[in-house]
C-alpha cells in the first residue's frame, strides 16, 4: 500500500445486533470526498459529500489503527457471528482486503468506533 493515503474505503461491520450491522463506503473523487452509509439490509440511509476535515479524519484514523497492516487478514472463530470486511484502495490502485468472523485485527475496535464517531451527525 502507498504511504500517501487511500482513495476509497469500504467497511462492513457485522455486529451481533441489527444496530451493529452496517457498511460504509468513503471515496475521493475529483470534486469532493463522499460517504454512503448502508443499513443492515444494504439500503443507503445516508449519502453525502463530506468535508475535507472529515476525509482527513478518516485517513488519520486508518493510519492510527494500522489498517494497511490488515491486508490479508482472514480469520474465523465459528463460535461467533460478529465479523467484518474491509476493502481499501490507495492512490496507486493497490487493493487491501481483510475479513474476519469472531476474530479481528489489532486496531479494529478503535477503527469501528472512530468511523461511527466521524459520521454520527449524518445518522441522526
Amino acid at each position: 500500500m502507498s504511504d500517501d493515503g487511500f482513495f476509497s474505503i469500504r467497511f462492513e461491520n457485522l455486529g451481533s445486533t441489527e444496530d451493529d450491522i452496517y457498511s460504509v463506503f468513503i471515496n475521493r473523487d475529483d470534486d469532493s470526498p463522499r460517504m454512503v452509509w448502508y443499513d443492515s439490509m444494504g439500503d443507503p440511509i445516508a449519502e453525502a459529500d463530506i468535508s475535507e476535515g472529515e476525509w482527513n479524519d478518516v485517513i488519520k484514523l486508518a493510519k492510527e489503527c494500522g489498517i494497511a497492516g490488515w491486508d490479508g487478514f482472514d480469520e474465523t472463530d465459528p463460535s461467533s457471528e460478529a465479523g467484518f470486511s474491509l476493502e481499501a484502495e490507495d492512490s496507486d490502485g493497490n487493493i487491501l482486503f481483510a475479513q474476519g468472523t469472531g476474530s479481528f485485527p489489532e486496531g479494529y475496535e478503535a477503527f469501528e468506533k472512530g468511523i461511527r464517531e466521524i459520521f454520527a451527525g449524518y445518522l441522526e
